[in-house]
């Protein structure tokens, strides 16, 4: 890698997309107006063509896989610089930021048309793109930086942007409330992620990744003295408090859903493959910490494998397009805390990836759907739109089949990765995750056949099309990459169809260097390997690739099921609603979650703060006003004293010489 064209172009890659914020903010409202989405485009184009020279020089390193690029110092002491602004350039950086300005290119592309009413922009466009322009810098500063402060500071940033890009419609109660929900959640996970990165820099006297790592591994702290299992384990949970609240795992989940009262393209740019996906970085970023503790780990395994099991239960039922989207997301992101609590980081990664192409394919999709219904996305208020919208009726398909394991699309490949890799470490989380996957393959596709299937119905006074071109390339593309995506993590074998494909491609070895510590101290993914010859062929072939069947035949029983249920029987759906009326209640309400926080958690913290304000308002407030009564009744008696008499004044001040000189003579005599 060339120490140059590296700094150069992450110096780039993160003021560009500033830069295309900034001009339209400040130009948007009078000047740019309608193309104030021109910066920002062209500035996130820009950042993506810097992403592909990045990727370019790292695939291109033969023997050195990681390089730190100093930009400047930022706090020097006495004793030398105590902190650097430097960026970190390896294999996993090189991926996210493909992922990050790709799609984040796409969403803006797609947001052009979307932002728009019959071709007029909306109010706010140009702060829209403003914000979004900030979330693409913030996102890459997250991912280049070289240290834990630089990582918390593109991580608080993020959070900002979320804020307002959630609440864009800050008149619309919904939204405002939405905004401030996924706010708060969040600074509940971020105050332990910081109390971590606290507790790194007592341990090891330094933010910088690389110190850090390499006395991790040492086992020694700043001091020489060894570092113990506990503290260890205290600094990954820490950290994962981070990742909890900002990848929505549970009970930290509960802000996403609500977010989808932002406009669509956020609902894809944040919950898709951006925001969502920086606590999955963070681990895999921070994996020598985590892979020292075998608790971490566990941790994180179970939560992630309760968390998609616990979501996808809640998808089931829903009935909002862009909430099932939501449900969706928040179980994914289980699959891959599951495949990194398994030490299978790689396969984590690569579910990542593959997941950004279906997941922001769909939230488009539905947005699209959303534009032509005249802002409805309650699948029961229309149907049979794929005679209507053909394109995007055919893109979600393909994004639809990728999120429910259909083989041999992207979806397939990683998530079976993670399935293996779950059964080999405890047969009862790759169990979990098996059945979640007969979930996903049904809610995904119960929401496919209500919407696009049967007939075809709109709401009253909406004239229903298909979108323009801005929406549908980014579409078009995304579905390909759907398509494709997943085999840059698979071997292709010579020979017949059976045991043409193998997991475990250029993708994960691509990714080795990075994820070195899950192997050193995990039991890592049994994949699949060759199909031996002979006589033990069927049994050597089902030990090796029975769950990837098993796996897609619960993808195609999910679809079957959601076939029969919303297009076949639709009577049939009815019935079993009415025979477990309970169930159906718990699960569309969501568990009652938030009526339980609202209860048990907001409600008791608004009487706290009333009381506080009370404390307050007559205590505080009262001691302050008895301390200064004493003066002010002193003042109050004086002022009588008063009267604007000069002469009065005049013996005032005769009377009190002759005190003073009678004083001081009676102290001479005695």
């Amino acid at each position: 890698m060339v120490e140059g064209t590296i700094s150069t172009w992450s110096m780039l890659i993160m003021l560009l997309p500033l830069l295309g914020a900034v001009l339209a903010g400040a130009l948007g409202p009078t000047v740019l107006k309608g193309r104030s989405h021109w910066p920002v485009l062209l500035g996130v184009g820009g950042a993506l063509v810097g992403a592909v020279v990045i990727f370019g020089q790292v695939r291109d390193a033969h023997d050195e896989h990681q390089m730190v690029v100093p930009l400047y110092d930022w706090i020097s002491t006495g004793a030398g610089t105590w902190f650097s602004v430097s960026v970190l350039v390896d294999p996993l950086t090189s991926i996210m930021l493909l992922v990050v300005t790709g799609v984040s290119l796409l969403v803006v592309i797609y947001a052009r048309g979307y932002m728009r009413d019959h071709n007029e922009p909306v109010r706010g466009y140009e702060r829209f793109f403003a914000y979004i322009g900030l979330f693409v810098f913030s996102m890459c500063a997250l991912v280049l930086g070289g240290n834990f402060l630089l990582l918390y500071l593109g991580w608080e940033a993020v959070g900002l942007c979320s804020y307002l890009l959630i609440g864009f419609y800050y008149d619309k109660p919904a939204a405002a409330a939405a905004a401030k929900k996924a706010f708060l959640v969040n600074r509940i996970g971020d105050f332990g992620f910081g109390l971590g990165i606290l507790l790194i820099y007592l341990t090891f006297n330094s933010l910088d990744y690389q110190t850090v790592f390499a006395m991790v591994e040492m086992g020694f702290d700043a001091a020489g003295d060894k570092v113990s299992t506990g503290r260890f384990t205290a600094i990954a949970l820490l950290l994962f408090c981070g990742a909890v609240g900002k990848s929505a795992q549970f009970p930290l989940y509960v802000w996403l859903p609500d977010a989808m009262e932002g406009p669509s393209p956020v609902s894809a740019l944040i919950h898709a493959a951006t925001m969502v996906t920086a606590g999955v970085y963070m681990v895999v970023r921070c994996g020598a910490i985590f892979a020292a503790s075998p608790t971490a780990m566990a941790v994180v395994a179970c939560v992630g494998a309760f968390t998609a099991f616990f979501a996808a239960t809640m998808a089931l039922v829903q009935t909002d397009m862009k909430r099932i989207l939501a449900y969706s997301t928040v179980s994914q992101l289980g699959y891959m805390f599951l495949g990194l609590g398994v030490f299978a980081a790689e396969a984590a990664v690569f579910h990542l990836y593959t997941h950004a192409f279906f997941k922001a394919l769909l939230f488009l999709g539905a947005g699209s759907v959303m534009h032509a219904m005249g802002g409805k996305i309650d699948f029961r208020e229309f149907g049979g739109l794929r005679r209507i919208m053909p394109w995007t009726y055919a893109t979600m398909l393909i994004g639809s089949l990728a999120l429910a394991g259909f083989p041999l699309l992207a979806g397939f490949w990683s998530k079976d990765e993670i399935i293996h890799a779950a059964f080999a470490q405890d047969w009862l989380l790759g169990t979990v995750g098996l059945v979640t996957a007969l979930m996903t393959s049904f809610y995904t596709f119960r929401m496919v056949f209500r919407a696009f299937h049967g007939v075809t119905r709109v709401p009253e006074g909406v004239h229903a099309h298909e979108s323009g071109g801005w929406m549908l390339v980014p579409l078009v593309v995304l579905a390909i990459g759907a398509i494709f995506a997943g085999y840059a993590g698979v071997t292709m074998h010579p020979g017949g169809f059976v045991g043409l494909f193998e997991p475990h491609g250029w993708f994960h070895h691509f990714l080795e260097p990075v994820v070195e510590p899950f192997k050193v101290n995990g039991v890592g993914h049994v994949a699949a390997g060759h199909v031996g010859e002979g006589s033990g062929w069927v049994v050597a072939h089902l030990s090796h690739y029975g769950l990837m069947y098993a796996s897609s035949a619960l993808a195609l029983i999910g679809i079957g099921i959601a076939y029969v249920l919303c297009v076949d029987s639709p009577m049939l759906a009815a019935v079993i609603r009415r025979a477990f009326p309970r169930t159906h209640e718990v699960l569309y309400n969501k568990y009652y979650v938030d009526e339980a926080c609202i209860r048990w958690i907001v409600e008791p913290l608004k009487r706290a703060g009333r009381f506080c304000v009370g404390v307050d308002n007559f205590v505080i407030d009262g001691i302050v006003w008895f301390v200064t009564a004493v003066p002010r009744g002193l003042g109050w008696g004086l002022r009588g004293l008063q009267q604007g008499a000069l002469q009065g004044y005049a013996a005032s001040m005769v009377v009190g010489l002759a005190l003073l000189l009678v004083i001081v003579l009676f102290g001479t005599w005695t």
